[in-house]
């Protein structure tokens, strides 16, 4: 009771006149008296300088209407909308196409089966839809990754182990039946992307309802002409999905797949850090630390005259004193080249900038990407082009280069680094550290790498980063 009389004494309510009473179970607090006549009731005299509260809830995720209208109409412009809707084109018509190939095929076989020849025919008959299989799994890469094939069991010995081989093999029979839900999956799955376009073109030219095929449709379908084409990509992730379920491999062979693969990133990453290890000691006895031998033997020879010859004595500690500026810098470039704290403070366009600022050739830095780049994904795109950049200072003579950063729409989101030389070519990423360690970088993150570099050159250097998912979140700055 103490406490509240204490609380309420701190407040300018008027004084306390006596205890406080229990609140009765099930009613609120007792009105408090009505301030004196003429005090002040509004906000505080400080509240116009407090910022304002923001609203929980939905926020506008973009700076201005255009910013908006640019995001809304990209797909229009963009490559893998149209490649969806080829790719479900193809689908729809060679869907139907496959499956009666294919229907023919089978029915010729069972056929001569009765007579024995057909038994001949069941080799040719599984490597006919071995084949329509492969072609779309490869087509399936005009909308998404890569699909991996399933495994396929062990042929026996002899023709007629092989025969009953096909026979047997749950992952064969998985795509006859995928030729046969192609018939219908095909046009099906087409129709769903076409229906938005249908719908657009209806309101711009042919009127729906009361809406006729004036200003009010083309108003319409400008509105709605966006939404087409995120339709087609969504639809066609689920005909990339569906490829992938039926001939990909399963999720056990995945998963070793992926565990193989990251144990392979982890050797890289550790031969590319022990790598990185043994170039810094390296840089620091053959550099700094035989500066700072020759540094120390100037300042005893200084000590040593400074009675007797002190302008050779200053002499000496001139020469000392640029031989530590010239340590300071050396370490600053080791430091730098660890991780560059303009990587931190600007950016990666100001870090890529500064990594070509002093080479005594012409390189060009061009970066289209503009939004703030994960640590990881920044981190080792500047590692790759200081490292190339060194390389072509080094090795390449060549004349002029290049270095570009670009988005890559996906999926998954990422962005491609392109360093470019004039040189004469000839790199390998098979031999020599530089390589070996950008690609052990890249491909730690689950990145490619390619490197094209024929003998005479020019050679050019490819390594695509994925983002993380955060990072590809639409905005003003991305899709």
């Amino acid at each position: 009771m103490g406490t509240l009389i204490e609380q309420d004494a701190g407040r300018d309510d008027g004084p306390v006149t006596g205890p406080a009473e229990p609140t009765p179970a099930g009613r609120g607090p007792e009105p408090r008296e009505a301030p004196p006549w003429g005090a002040p009731t509004g906000p505080p005299a400080d509240a116009a300088r407090r910022p304002p509260v923001q609203p929980a809830g939905f926020t506008w995720p973009f700076e201005s209407v255009a910013d908006a209208a640019e995001w809304w109409y990209r797909p229009l412009i963009e490559s893998r909308s149209w490649l969806a809707l080829a790719h479900l084109f193809v689908f729809a018509v060679w869907g139907p196409v496959m499956f009666a190939v294919a229907a023919v095929a089978t029915a010729i076989v069972v056929g001569l089966s009765f007579i024995g020849v057909g038994l001949l025919l069941v080799v040719p008959l599984f490597a006919l839809f071995d084949a329509f299989c492969r072609v779309e799994r490869h087509r399936a890469e005009w909308i998404g990754p890569p699909i991996a094939a399933r495994a396929l069991d062990a042929d026996g010995g002899g023709y007629w182990g092989r025969t009953r081989g096909r026979l047997a093999d749950a992952t064969r029979w998985r795509q006859v039946g995928f030729v046969a839900a192609s018939c219908v999956v095909g046009p099906v799955l087409f129709a769903v992307a076409a229906l938005p376009w249908s719908i657009v073109f209806q309101f711009a030219f042919g009127g729906v309802g009361w809406f006729g095929a004036g200003l009010g449709g083309l108003v319409i379908a400008a509105l709605l002409v966006g939404a087409a084409p995120r339709a087609t990509i969504a639809v066609a992730n689920v005909a990339h999905a569906y490829v992938s379920w039926f001939l990909g491999p399963d999720e056990n062979a995945r998963l070793a797949g992926r565990v193989e693969e990251l144990a392979t990133q982890r050797q890289q990453i550790l031969d590319a850090v022990d790598g990185e290890r043994r170039r810094i000691e390296r840089n620091l006895h053959d550099g700094v630390q035989q500066q700072l031998v020759a540094l120390g033997i100037d300042v005893a020879r200084a000590r040593a005259r400074i009675d007797d010859d002190p302008d050779a004595a200053r002499a000496l500690l001139d020469e000392a004193r640029d031989k530590v500026r010239a340590a300071v810098g050396e370490l600053r470039l080791i430091g730098r080249g660890l991780h560059p704290a303009v990587l931190d403070d600007r950016g990666l366009d100001a870090a890529l900038s500064s990594v070509v600022a002093d080479s005594p050739i012409p390189i060009s830095v061009s970066m289209t990407v503009e939004r703030r780049l994960p640590d990881d994904v920044a981190t080792t795109a500047y590692y790759v082009v200081s490292e190339a950049v060194a390389n072509i200072l080094k090795h390449s003579h060549a004349r002029v280069g290049s270095v570009r950063v670009d988005d890559v729409a996906g999926p998954p989101r990422a962005i491609r680094v392109t360093i470019h030389d004039d040189g004469h070519g000839g790199a390998d990423a098979s031999r020599g550290s530089g390589l070996a360690g950008m690609r052990a970088r890249v491909e730690g993150v689950d990145g490619s790498f390619r490197v094209a570099s024929p003998p005479g050159g020019p050679t050019t250097i490819v390594a695509v980063i994925p983002l993380a998912a955060d990072a590809s979140r639409p905005g003003p700055g991305g899709a």
